[in-house]
C-alpha cells in the first residue's frame, strides 16, 4: 500500500454533537470521500443513529486500535488520556494531532508535571496542526522539536438547509436587523462566562435602550443549569425576552443558515481557537463582531474581550457598515 493510501480513522466529536471541532470532522469526512480516501470516525459522543463508517467506541478500549492494519489515526481532542493513547498508537500508525483550542497557555499556570508530560507526549506524533497562528507560537516557543502547521479549520458546507429555519424566521419577521449567537455549552474560562452569553444579553439591552430595531437569536445547548436560569431571569428582569430567542441546538437548526439569516454573527469569547462559526458567517457574508481575544480573521468587527461599552461600539459600527467581507479560503489537510 503506498504511504497516501493507508486508511484514515478520525477521533473526536460528532453530529449530532453541534460545536466547531464536530463540524469541522464531519465535512472533512465528505470532502476526504469525495478525494477517494478510506475514511472512518471513532466519535467521542455517543451517537443516536446509525451513521456509516462512524462509531462510538468507549475511551477506555480504544487502545484496540493496536489491533488494526496500519493505518492514519488523527487525533481531533487533546485530553490527556488521548494523547497517552497517542503515543501508544504511535509505533504501529501514523498518528496526527489537530489543536482546536487556545488553552495550552493556561495549562503552564496550572501543573508543571502536567507540562513536562505533555512534552513526551506530543513528540509521538507523526505530525501536529493548529488552527490559529498564535497556537502555533506558543507550541513552537515551549514545546522543543514539535513543528506544528497552522492550518484554519474552517471547511465549506455542503449544503444549507434554509428549510430549518421556519420558527426562527417567525420571531425574526418584525425586527430590521437580526443578531445570532452561538453557544456550545455553558462553560467558564478564568471563571468568566467564555461565550459570552451574558454580554450578549446586555448587549441586548443596550441596543434596545438605544432604540435599535433588533433581536437576538441564540443557538444554544438548553441542557438546564443554575448559570442558564440566571441568564434568562437576567433577560426577564431587563424586559427583553421578547427581542432574544432561545434555540435549542438539538432541535436540527441549521447553524450556516441562521448565520445567513442574519445581519450579524455576534462572537464574544474570553477564548478561543480558530472559529469556525466565524468563518461560516463570513463565508455567507454576514458581518462578525468578535472579541480580540485571539487575532481575528479579516473583516471582522473587533471589540476588547469583555468589556461590553466596546462590544456596543463595535456592533452599531457593523450595522451602520455597507460593505461586504471578501470571498473565504479553506484547506484540506494532506496526510503523508
Amino acid at each position: 500500500m503506498s504511504k497516501n493510501n493507508y486508511p484514515i480513522i478520525l477521533i473526536g466529536p460528532y453530529p449530532p454533537n453541534i460545536g466547531g471541532v464536530s463540524t469541522h470532522i464531519s465535512r472533512a469526512v465528505t470532502l476526504l470521500k469525495q478525494k477517494g480516501k478510506d475514511i472512518s470516525v471513532i466519535s467521542t459522543n455517543k451517537i443516536p443513529s446509525k451513521v456509516d463508517n462512524v462509531q462510538y467506541i468507549q475511551p477506555m478500549l480504544l487502545w484496540i486500535l493496536v489491533f488494526k492494519k496500519k493505518s492514519i489515526v488523527h487525533f481531533h481532542v487533546d485530553s490527556l488520556p488521548h494523547l497517552i493513547l497517542a503515543y501508544i498508537l504511535s509505533p504501529f500508525h501514523k498518528t496526527y494531532l489537530t489543536v482546536h483550542n487556545n488553552r495550552y497557555p493556561s495549562d503552564f499556570s496550572k501543573s508543571t508535571f502536567r507540562i513536562k508530560l505533555k512534552r513526551i507526549l506530543l513528540k509521538s506524533f507523526h505530525k501536529i496542526i493548529s488552527v490559529n497562528s498564535e497556537s502555533t507560537a506558543f507550541l513552537q516557543l515551549h514545546f522543543q522539536n514539535i513543528h506544528p502547521e497552522t492550518i484554519p479549520a474552517f471547511l465549506p458546507p455542503q449544503t444549507i438547509d434554509r428549510n430549518s429555519l421556519l420558527e426562527i424566521k417567525q420571531f425574526t419577521k418584525d425586527f430590521k436587523h437580526v443578531l445570532s449567537g452561538y453557544v456550545y455549552r455553558l462553560s467558564f474560562f478564568n471563571g468568566q462566562d467564555l461565550y459570552g452569553l451574558d454580554m450578549m444579553v446586555d448587549l441586548t439591552e443596550r441596543l434596545v435602550k438605544k432604540e435599535l430595531d433588533i433581536c437576538l437569536v441564540l443557538l444554544i445547548n438548553l441542557d438546564e443549569s443554575e448559570y442558564l436560569d440566571e441568564i434568562r431571569k437576567r433577560v426577564k428582569e431587563k424586559n427583553i425576552f421578547d427581542r432574544i430567542l432561545f434555540v435549542d441546538t438539538k432541535n436540527g437548526v441549521d447553524a450556516v443558515a441562521l448565520w445567513e439569516h442574519s445581519d450579524v454573527y455576534l462572537r464574544p469569547t474570553n477564548t478561543d481557537g480558530n472559529s469556525i462559526s466565524i468563518l461560516e458567517a463570513l463565508y455567507v457574508k454576514t458581518k462578525v463582531v468578535a472579541s480580540d481575544c485571539v487575532e481575528r480573521p479579516e473583516g471582522c468587527y473587533t471589540f476588547h474581550s469583555r468589556d461590553v461599552s466596546d462590544f456596543e461600539r463595535a456592533t452599531i459600527q457593523s450595522l451602520e457598515d455597507t460593505s461586504t467581507s471578501e470571498t473565504i479560503t479553506f484547506k484540506l489537510i494532506e496526510y503523508e
